[in-house]
């Protein structure tokens, strides 16, 4: 099952406040979304209930339009089916907050950070949700006087974007080590397949009839037609048509691609900790400068970081090297996203376009502050130098820029009259100048706006632009749209 893209939930670069206690509450929602190319009204109630340690989020909802409704999300035919139709009724399951000895949020997983982030840096699995829904797992725990961290974006994929695992200790009062392993089994599992027919829509013939991926049943019938029920020579005859489709999902070669990191940090106090990481990328991609050879993937260092809470404000700031075919951050929260995309060239992952970004060094820093109760800002910015590949030329370049910026913004809605939410965010990534708001794969903005019609009830409008290849003119993106509108209860 595939939804038109609408909008993600906010938080999409500012951390969730998923370390507080749960809270509880019910919220309802009216809206619209589009399912295999049909428009249905949506009707969701949202509970959030807390018992101690243990909060419980679920999302109940139906699908419904003109000709009835769509019960593919109530299917409860096989136990396959049941498990999936309940599991997508659950938005979190949470016990404990971070740090405690024991802690885990099952379900949307809205910022996810392993070790000091050099590999996996504030990911979410909600940035398709509620189109996509995923049901991951963060688990921390302490135990013997080591910490174990665990991360698995979603259970209900046998390939998920991201499973990882870290292993952290104390050796001295102040001083901690730690060692995380990270990995996406299949990056091409990311590709879409809107009928769940295992055959991707970029492969797929017809992309929402689950009951055929190619002509071959309407061929077969033609064929013995004319042979009179003969059809021994058909395959023969149709593995040369233009009606064959040669992807076959049980051959299919997986595209997988790994990362390891070591981290130490050091506390001088509550609220300064300087820290130290490398991170390694593995896996293998096509040699730009001689496509029959590959080439390893490369590593990152950050030699000194530091770690501040000012009164409101918290700052991080990180001076960074890294060889060529390695970007920091690499499952970030765009991930799932633009884990694999269709390009001029056909499909296209993450780990291929690597090969783009050669030695780099320079440094990133990140604040987030509260304003005097007058709105929340969180702002990052990476400026690094170094070598970048031109196509043309097919070399390495030096004396390139490579710079990254985001940015969220909230503001306080009650210092406006009937205004009960306004966010916005943008994002570019891996860019010359992000700041010259030119588009690429990388770049996300939006907004989140409700206005207050009566006592809890708020109408939402949620808006998102992302923008993919444009395959009619090479080099250029085209953006992709999305607009939610919905009316929202709270009980």
């Amino acid at each position: 099952m595939r939804f038109i893209p609408l909008l993600l939930v906010f938080s999409l670069f500012a951390q969730d406040d998923v370390g507080a206690p749960p809270k509880s509450g019910t919220t309802g929602s009216i809206g619209t979304v589009t399912l295999n190319g049909q428009v249905y009204n949506q009707l969701s109630i949202r509970p959030e209930i807390p018992i101690g340690k243990l909060g419980v989020g679920l999302d109940i909802y139906l699908y419904f339009n003109d000709e009835g409704m769509y019960w593919d999300s109530w299917d409860f035919s096989s136990g396959g089916s049941a498990y999936k139709t309940i599991i997508d009724k659950i938005y979190y399951l949470r016990w404990g907050q971070p740090g405690d000895n024991l802690y885990f949020m099952a379900g949307a997983l809205p910022s996810v950070t392993l070790g000091q982030g050099i590999l996996v840096n504030n990911y979410a699995n909600i940035m398709e949700y509620p189109q996509v829904r995923q049901v991951g797992l963060n688990l921390q725990a302490k135990v013997a006087g080591f910490g174990i961290e665990l991360i698995h974006s979603n259970f209900k994929s046998a390939t998920p974007g991201i499973l990882g695992i870290r292993g952290s200790r104390s050796i001295l009062p102040k001083l901690s080590l730690g060692v995380s392993f990270v990995t996406d089994m299949d990056q091409l599992a990311g590709l879409p397949d809107s009928d769940g027919d295992n055959y991707p829509d970029y492969y797929d013939f017809y992309p929402d009839d689950s009951e055929k991926h190619d002509d071959s049943l309407y061929w077969r019938n033609i064929y013995g037609e004319i042979t009179d029920g003969i059809y021994a020579g058909f395959d023969t005859w149709y593995l040369n048509s233009d009606g064959y489709n040669n992807y076959d999902p049980e051959s299919a070669e997986n595209d997988p691609v790994s990362g390891m990191a070591f981290d130490v940090a050091y506390a001088l106090n509550e609220k300064v900790t300087l820290y130290s990481q490398f991170g390694l990328l593995q896996g293998e991609i096509a040699d730009p400068e001689d496509d029959s050879k590959t080439v390893d993937l490369g590593w990152g260092l950050v030699p000194i970081g530091a770690k501040a809470k000012l009164g409101p404000v918290n700052l991080l700031a990180e001076y960074r090297m890294g060889s060529r075919r390695f970007v920091f951050n690499y499952w970030d929260r765009a991930y799932d996203v633009n884990r694999v995309s269709v390009i001029n060239s056909g499909v296209a992952t993450r780990e291929s376009q690597l090969y783009l970004y050669g030695k780099l060094n320079g440094f990133y820093v990140q604040a987030d502050m509260s304003v005097m109760n007058l709105f929340t800002l969180g702002t990052g910015y990476q400026n690094m130098q170094g070598e970048k590949w031109d196509e043309g030329l097919k070399e390495y370049k030096t004396g390139e820029t490579n710079q990254t910026f985001l940015s969220t913004i909230t503001i306080n809605p009650s210092l406006i009259p009937k205004v009960g939410k306004a966010e916005a965010f943008y994002q570019q990534s891996n860019v010359p100048n992000p700041f010259d708001f030119t588009p690429t794969a990388s770049t996300i903005w939006g907004y989140n706006l409700g206005i207050e019609v009566s006592s809890g009830v708020m109408l939402m409008y949620k808006a998102r632009t992302t923008y993919i290849a444009d395959l009619d003119t090479p080099g250029d993106y085209k953006p992709v749209e999305s607009i939610q509108i919905e009316t929202q209860f709270i009980f």
